[in-house]
């Protein structure tokens, strides 16, 4: 298991600012989530990868900055605008194979597009393929305001893509669509590549790891006992934390709990 922070806890910093920042804490593993379209560009990535090679920084995986428009790409029935979004993300691809990454996180189709899930569950497949040509791992995550966001969905999906699928597991966004995480895990067991980690407190629900009520433990035994083998990052908003250097602390917090769960 590799534990990091995603530089999307530093947003609106600019990506490779909010790398520098991450590794100046100490963190060794990273998430690189990318905010625009210039980001995306030979240059900017290659600036990401030089940063990153000069700390030995390690890039779990990639987030797109498009995810609010996967389902005007990849749940329609245009054909030209399905060409284009597949194009468009073989950029990603490209992006995470020079970062390193081995992971691409996908948050997919909105909860109440009437686009057929089956018929954007073959997309899924399409991009997944795709991602594969470049090493990189195609992951579904659970977002509360998308399909998959439900844990009836995350079946369904396995389902329509033969089993052959991956998911990341955000902690928030399952408490946000009212799902229960441990009942997450299982349904997602065995395929689970990705964690995006948070705790909660009376007052919000999506605070530092080890600062809020959430039963850490538990999680983490339950993920363990589905065969989880993967990365765990914390990922907050700006607001959810005063110093960069708590950001480390969580890391360490995650090893010190998973180390106690799987011992």
């Amino acid at each position: 298991m590799k534990s990091g922070v995603s530089t999307s806890c530093l947003y609106p910093l600019e990506t490779a600012q909010a790398l520098t920042e991450v590794q100046n804490a100490g963190v060794e593993n990273v998430e690189i989530f990318l905010n625009t379209y210039s980001e995306l560009e030979p240059p900017y990535i290659e600036t990401l990868v030089r940063t990153a090679q000069e700390k030995n920084t390690n890039v779990l995986a990639v987030h797109p900055f498009s995810c609010s428009m996967e389902s005007f790409f990849f749940a329609t029935d245009y054909p030209l605008r399905q060409k284009d979004g597949f194009a468009f993300y073989e950029k990603y691809f490209i992006a995470a194979k020079a970062l390193g990454a081995k992971l691409f996180v996908f948050h997919g189709d909105y909860t109440k597009t009437p686009f057929p899930f089956k018929k954007h569950c073959e997309n899924i497949v399409h991009l997944r393929e795709l991602a594969r040509e470049y090493g990189v791992e195609f992951c579904q995550e659970n977002v509360a305001r998308c399909k998959c966001g439900r844990i009836d969905y995350i079946k369904r999906m396995r389902e329509y893509t033969n089993d052959d699928i991956s998911f990341v597991l955000d902690v928030k966004q399952a408490r946000r669509a009212k799902q229960d995480p441990l009942e997450m895990i299982d349904a997602m067991s065995g395929k689970i590549a990705h964690i995006h980690m948070s705790d909660e407190t009376e007052f919000c629900d999506c605070a530092l790891p080890g600062e809020g009520c959430f039963d850490t433990g538990a999680f983490f035994k339950q993920l363990i006992k589905s065969g989880f083998d993967g990365s765990i990052v914390t990922e907050l908003y700006r607001g959810d934390f005063k110093e960069v250097a708590q950001l480390a602390q969580s890391v360490s917090y995650i090893n010190e709990q998973f180390a106690l769960a799987k011992a």
